[in-house]
């Protein structure tokens, strides 16, 4: 098995914090990531059975979102994508899009829904999602994240939506986004929020609040974000963190969050994040 001996992204040194799940975390730049490394080929079979086979644990996204897409209904992206949509593609002076894990094409469609002279482009490992995205005419490319480097041109905003966490080679795809990236464009992206296990004082040790290796490889907070894109060539970096927790009115342990929320000590599921290039 073979593992990472320093952080993948600065080269500084690696404390494990996590046994169960063999995850580490950078004393220079905060990152948290899983030690072990896996093939594409693991990649390519995990996300298969967790968005194709029946009843998958991904069927809201590979399934009944498509599934409204074809059938011409109105679709919803949550309240905190589609603020930020409309805020730095659909509201500024956009004309370029490149998202990252495009999906069955959610939020291609979404953007050409509401403006259709903004040039989109998805890339998407997962071989169905990639096929049910060019049924709706999007323009998508069947691959991970490296393939956007034989892409000719650049564009104004790169997307990951739940993404970031998920990607091995985080170093490669900082400097791949700087290199695809106008002078000044932005990344938008959303993750989970690894703090939200301090939700959960009597927690076992080692437990997660989010899906373990190889599922997620990468753990962010709002100090560690922020950290790694400042240390790769990205200025004016804003994160901002879900509020709420998810509407559950049927739980005791929802409203006992809102209690925490007004006194701020609930930690948020969920990080957005906005970033600018640097000039430099």
């Amino acid at each position: 098995m073979q593992e990472y001996s320093c952080c993948k992204v600065c080269d500084g040194k690696v404390i494990r914090i996590n046994e169960k799940y063999n995850l580490g975390e950078c004393t220079n730049c905060k990152l948290i990531f899983c030690l072990k490394t896996f093939t594409q080929q693991e990649f390519i079979e995990v996300y298969d059975a967790l968005y194709n086979n029946e009843k998958t644990h991904y069927q809201r996204h590979s399934k009944d979102e498509f599934d409204k897409i074809v059938s011409g209904k109105s679709v919803k992206v949550g309240f905190n994508r589609s603020r930020l949509l409309k805020r730095i593609v659909l509201a500024k002076n956009c004309k370029s899009v490149l998202e990252i894990g495009s999906g069955v094409g959610l939020i291609g469609y979404y953007i050409r829904s509401k403006n259709d002279k903004i040039s989109y482009t998805g890339v998407e490992l997962d071989k169905e999602a990639f096929e049910k995205s060019r049924m709706i005419n999007l323009n998508t490319i069947h691959g991970d994240f490296a393939a956007i480097e034989k892409i000719e041109g650049t564009f104004d905003v790169i997307m990951l939506w739940e993404v970031i966490e998920h990607l091995q080679d985080l170093k490669l795809f900082l400097e791949l986004a700087n290199k695809k990236l106008n002078v000044n464009g932005k990344i938008i992206l959303s993750t989970p929020n690894y703090n939200k296990i301090y939700n959960y004082p009597n927690r076992h040790k080692d437990q997660l609040f989010q899906d373990a290796p190889p599922v997620h490889l990468n753990f962010f907070t709002p100090e560690n974000i922020k950290n790694i894109f400042e240390r790769n060539q990205f200025k004016n970096c804003q994160v901002m963190v879900k509020k709420f927790p998810y509407l559950q009115l049927s739980s005791s342990s929802f409203y006992l969050d809102c209690i925490k929320v007004i006194f701020k000590r609930f930690h948020g599921t969920t990080l957005y994040f906005v970033a600018s290039k640097n000039r430099l």
